[in-house]
């Protein structure tokens, strides 16, 4: 330690200078604050004490304590706000858990730099995309983590959820892993094994500092480990009651009954195959039959008169506004059927829980159905009949194409490099959009559904906003449905 009087270099764990016998003591950069040698923090101010001769972390627990404190935007807040919910609370929660596989070996492969560097880049991979889909990283593992879905913050699809981040996470490590085995073809594939389970856990405390330090105990934590050991490398296994609550939006295969530790009898297993087609619990419900329609036979009217006043040339724009669960995509459901043989074009979006960060995504949706685009076709397909479409409607092709192309993200669309500014291409795409809609219009009736406005992306609540102030003397109907809270559109 550096003598502040004589500046004599003493030996570590020396109180006095054995130069000149000044008491060796170290002071708070910002407060100047007597700290001691091993504190990291002043207690006095909170200054992290950078100048300190506190124990160096490695990079690894650099890197942990790091992510440690990374909280999705706008979690802080949402914590701050339930601080008093949240501490010891019992809540249903989704966990999942990943692993990377091979991480021992492939250290041993590589020096401490190089396995630092791809480790890093690999957690990063994982807070990201536990993050896009609103889960948090409860606890690093070193080369994996521990992440909640509905905790501290309460979600209502969180089992989807954390098995769209798996399937994301996959992606994300089998594209790095090619990525680096380019540079270096020592390093063996990286694949990630990851173990999903639902279930009841008791949250501890959030402290004030605002670093996730909130526990998750219980037997759903533990099962969840579970199912990750068991997982091959570049699967994701869940167990039964996530299955039960995710079983409508995505395909699996049933594995059978595995025996797992700390459990007497055997688990069912389910290893997720990919997304399906069907989005809601409630197009599942439709195919296999719905009860008659009560107590919504008012509000069912009222969509029909305003249907009748469009098609005299007027045009309404709905809200349906109501508790998740109410049914608001039933009295949807039951609009569709009534209009179904009259000559109309029905345009649906939806908004998406995971996809408030995706800019356009429920126009998406809107856009193919105007160009009938299929899953599956090329970008020489899209354009084809996107030209087609702009040809029928007599629109300026030249004008408009390039913009489209945009939404579609295209990689090249042809618009002029010296004008293209992320504002000016939004702007021109949602100008482009509401001229098709508008020219539609004048040659038949269209019904524009939005469903779960509450999610919507900016882009698209902003292109709305547009479309809603010129849609009063066109024939188009829209209809939005939200939950009961506020939202900007």
């Amino acid at each position: 330690m550096k003598c502040p009087s004589c500046s004599f270099d003493n030996k570590e764990g020396a109180k006095f200078c054995t130069e000149c016998g000044a008491k060796l003591s170290l002071k708070c950069p910002q407060c100047s604050t007597d700290i001691e040698s091993n504190e990291r923090f002043c207690a006095e101010c909170g200054t992290k004490l950078t100048g300190s001769k506190a124990p160096d972390l490695s990079p690894l627990e650099e890197k942990i304590d790091k992510i440690q404190r990374y909280l999705p935007e706008g979690l802080t807040q949402k914590i701050l706000a339930n601080k008093d919910r949240i501490e010891g609370e019992r809540k249903q929660v989704t966990v999942m858990f990943c692993d990377l596989v091979g991480f021992t070996s492939m250290s041993e492969k590589l020096d401490p730099e190089e396995t630092y560097s791809i480790m890093d880049q690999v957690l990063e991979i994982l807070i990201h995309k536990v993050n896009d889909f609103g889960g948090t990283v409860n606890k690093m593992t070193g080369d994996g983590c521990m992440a909640l879905f509905g905790a501290p913050i309460a979600l209502e699809d969180g089992p989807q959820r954390a098995i769209r981040s798996a399937i994301a996470i996959h992606k994300e490590i089998t594209k790095f892993s090619e990525k680096i085995r380019k540079e270096n073809k020592n390093i063996p594939p990286l694949e990630m094994r990851i173990g999903i389970n639902s279930g009841i856990v008791v949250v501890g405390t959030i402290g004030n500092t605002l670093r996730v330090e909130f526990t998750a105990i219980g037997d759903t934590v533990n099962l969840a480990s579970r199912m990750e050991t068991l997982a091959d490398p570049g699967t994701t296994f869940v167990t039964e009651d996530t299955f039960k609550l995710t079983e409508v939006f995505f395909r699996f295969e049933a594995l059978g009954e595995k025996l797992v530790k700390g459990k007497e009898n055997p688990v069912k297993a389910y290893q997720i195959i990919a997304a399906s087609d069907r989005s809601t619990r409630f197009d599942v419900s439709a195919e296999r039959g719905l009860t008659p329609l009560v107590g919504r036979e008012r509000e069912l009217e009222q969509l029909l008169d305003g249907f009748e006043m469009v098609k005299r040339g007027r045009g309404h724009a709905f809200s349906i506004v109501a508790e998740a669960g109410t049914g608001k995509s039933r009295l949807l459901y039951e609009f569709r059927k009534k209009i179904t043989n009259e000559d109309v074009t029905i345009l649906e979006g939806k908004c998406l829980s995971f996809g408030k960060n995706t800019a356009y995504l429920p126009i998406l949706e809107v856009a193919k159905t105007l160009f009938a685009i299929e899953k599956g076709d090329q970008e020489n397909e899209i354009r084809n009949k996107i030209e087609h479409v702009l040809t029928n409607l007599q629109l300026d092709t030249a004008d408009i194409l390039p913009f489209l192309l945009e939404l579609f993200s295209f990689k090249e669309t042809g618009v002029d490099p010296s004008i293209k500014t992320p504002e000016l291409v939004k702007e021109r795409i949602i100008e482009s959009i509401i001229k098709i809609l508008l020219k539609s219009s004048e040659k038949q009736l269209l019904v524009l559904i939005i469903e779960d406005l509450h999610w919507i992306d900016r882009n698209s609540e902003d292109l709305l906003k547009d479309l809603l102030e010129s849609i009063s003397g066109i024939q188009c109907i829209s209809v939005i449905s939200q939950w009961n809270y506020s939202t900007s559109c």
